[in-house]
């Protein structure tokens, strides 16, 4: 159990790290995307299995609400269109 905490916290520090070195925005849209994605839900499953096993019920649902603003804070970085700018990846055309 704390294996799988040390997993999410861990993948949630890479999300950070990836966003203040400014590494995903040298790639393409598509790439960026996708890492913040899976770094999002993976880590929102993980922490949601360490909830439902009441594993360190505070740091679990602190988890849980920053793997929701990686969520969405991506679909609000990368899909959504903004000040009349298209999106970076549209998803309807």
């Amino acid at each position: 159990m704390k294996r799988l905490l040390g997993i999410c916290i861990s993948m949630q520090m890479t999300f950070v790290l990836l966003f203040i070195s400014g590494i995903t925005p040298k790639l393409n849209s598509y790439v960026g995307a996708s890492i913040y994605l899976i770094i999002g839900f993976a880590s929102l499953v993980i922490s949601l299995y360490l909830v439902a096993k009441k594993f360190h019920l505070g740091i679990s649902f602190i988890a849980i609400i920053f793997s929701l603003l990686i969520i969405c804070f991506t679909i609000f970085i990368y899909f959504l269109p903004e000040a009349g700018m298209p999106p970076e990846i549209p998803l309807f055309e």
